[in-house]
């Protein structure tokens, strides 16, 4: 599955929030507008990170991989958000544990079985440091779409 594929230019974004509701809540908006998502998915998306955190830490950088139920998705899609400064999220698999996300990857896929897979191959994407750094200091949404094409390629 080529992440590529659901990543386009307007769907990167680069924010300067320090508070996770309100990023979560800006990159749902931005997938809203777009038409790639319902009007309910940015609160399904909020109450699920309540109970399920999303955030990673790898080597580099933390990163976080939001996503909700797929009946809230029109077009399968993937934000992208690179974050101006760390923003804390609580880590997978814990109530507690603190990480300092500063990539995010919003996943809005249609297609239930599609979400694992996906997820899948987004693992092998935090694992690749060149990759991440590449994301985490891009500039534009041109250099986040080409580190991710260099990635798909790789793959």
């Amino acid at each position: 599955m080529k992440i590529r594929e659901y990543v386009d230019r307007k769907l990167v974004i680069f924010s300067a929030k320090k508070e996770k509701f309100d990023v979560l809540t800006d990159i749902a908006n931005v997938l809203e507008k777009n038409g790639k998502v319902t009007s309910g998915y940015k609160q399904s998306l909020i109450e699920r990170e309540k109970k399920f955190p999303t955030g990673l830490e790898t080597e580099t950088i933390g990163i976080a991989i939001p996503h909700t139920d797929s009946h809230y998705v029109k077009e399968s899609a993937i934000a992208v958000c690179v974050l101006e400064h760390p923003v804390p999220f609580i880590q997978m698999g814990t109530e507690d544990e603190e990480v300092k996300v500063e990539l995010i990857f919003m996943l809005a896929l249609k297609n239930a079985e599609d979400q694992l897979e996906m997820l899948q191959t987004l693992v092998e994407l935090i694992q690749d440091d060149q990759i991440i750094l590449a994301l985490k200091n891009a500039g534009s949404a041109d250099d986040v779409l080409a580190s991710i094409e260099r990635f798909s390629k790789e793959a």
